[in-house]
């Protein structure tokens, strides 16, 4: 194997990929508002679908800070709970105080010890975050720091609501702060719509569109050639189009092209349809089963009518006429599948599936599990 590049594709969830493409725009728009402090881009919600690139949205932000010397991006674990113990260690850190130090500094605190650590402070239950988190935030901004949260997938919780109360509140006292949350649009739209986290509901909005196809074919041309691959232009242009705009299908595609072009270096018709057909394994199982899951049961019958429509773009009419609904009864579950990015509407009144092989990926899943 040796002189054989390395795959440079890489399909796995919540990864850097060495391939990125089409976020430059969002991304140069979204820090060059953190920087300049519009109060716009304070608190912005990053949504879409499994595998739009959310994570390498975030990651994205996370590198870029990381080179400035006055920020400082502190990422946030929803899955581990107790977020604002994270932030206070996180801002700890940042700060460059030792917890000693920061203990002596709160006077309300009277564990007092050789032996404290984070672990007993945390377990002693006696932490008041706002003075902890308001103390640290004054230290940094002595230090000229501004300071990012990045929370990655989420999803309404009480210790969520506790750290939107607590950021909400740290806001008000103009501290230097902002926030960066990724999430599926379901599970923003709850945490937005929670009694305690209104005030989301005037976040900032970051859409990842659908990447561009000639931008697509561009990509694999440059990274295949690099490969030494000899390439068929005709399955190049083959596999672009089947991506149909969704970055995990990007990442996918490419890298078992790559993987099954790998001894013959030749990108042809046996190329593509190993590639195809493992691609379509991995999108089933890795994305669509649970994206389909995620979704109500009228959702799942607007998209079987899309496909019992027979047709790749189908009217409202015919959507009215399959499932004997009145027109606003179409329009709300048409906004809905729009907004979860599974739908797309290309021109007025009509609509499409946005994903590709999902109509294959309902059928397959209508099959096993309703008949």
């Amino acid at each position: 194997m040796e002189g054989k590049m390395l795959n440079p594709f890489m399909p796995s969830f919540g990864r850097f990929p060495k391939i990125i493409i089409d976020q430059q725009e969002a991304l140069t728009d979204y820090l060059t508002g953190l920087q300049t402090h519009d109060a716009k881009y304070q608190t912005s919600l990053v949504y879409g679908a499994r595998g739009s690139g959310k994570t390498v949205f975030l990651l994205n932000v996370q590198r870029s800070l990381e080179k400035l010397d006055n920020w400082v991006f502190i990422r946030l674990n929803n899955g581990q709970g107790n977020l604002l113990f994270q932030l206070m260690h996180g801002l700890q850190r940042a700060a460059g105080v030792s917890l000693v130090d920061l203990l002596k500094s709160v006077k309300s605190l009277n564990i007092m010890g050789n032996g404290i650590t984070w672990q007993t402070l945390q377990e002693s239950r006696q932490i008041d975050y706002d003075e902890y988190i308001s103390l640290l935030l004054s230290r940094l901004k002595k230090q000229g720091k501004s300071v990012l949260i990045g929370i990655d997938e989420i999803e309404i919780s009480d210790d969520v609501r506790a750290f939107g109360s607590e950021y909400q509140t740290l806001i008000g006292d103009e501290y230097d702060l902002s926030l960066i949350m990724t999430g599926l649009p379901s599970r923003i739209s709850e945490v937005q719509n929670d009694n305690t986290l209104t005030f989301l509901l005037r976040s900032n909005r970051v859409y990842l569109s659908p990447l561009d196809e000639e931008t697509i074919a561009y990509s694999y041309e440059k990274a295949f050639t690099k490969g030494k691959r000899e390439i068929d232009f005709m399955i190049l242009d083959e596999m672009s189009h089947a991506v149909k705009g969704y970055a995990y299908a990007f990442q996918t595609i490419g890298y078992y092209a790559w993987r099954f072009s790998q001894e013959s270096l030749q990108l042809n018709e046996e190329v593509l349809r190993k590639t195809i057909q493992a691609t379509k394994i991995d999108l089933f199982r890795n994305a669509y089963e649970r994206m389909y899951m995620d979704i109500s049961k009228t959702d799942r019958d607007f998209i079987n009518a899309i496909i019992q429509a027979g047709t790749e773009r189908v009217s409202t009419k015919q959507l009215q006429n399959i499932l004997h609904k009145p027109i606003n009864y179409i329009s709300v579950y048409r906004a809905r599948l729009l907004d979860d990015q599974l739908i797309t509407s290309p021109q007025r009144g009509v609509v499409q599936l946005a994903l590709p092989f999902f109509a294959e990926f309902v059928e397959k899943y209508n099959l096993e599990h309703l008949s």
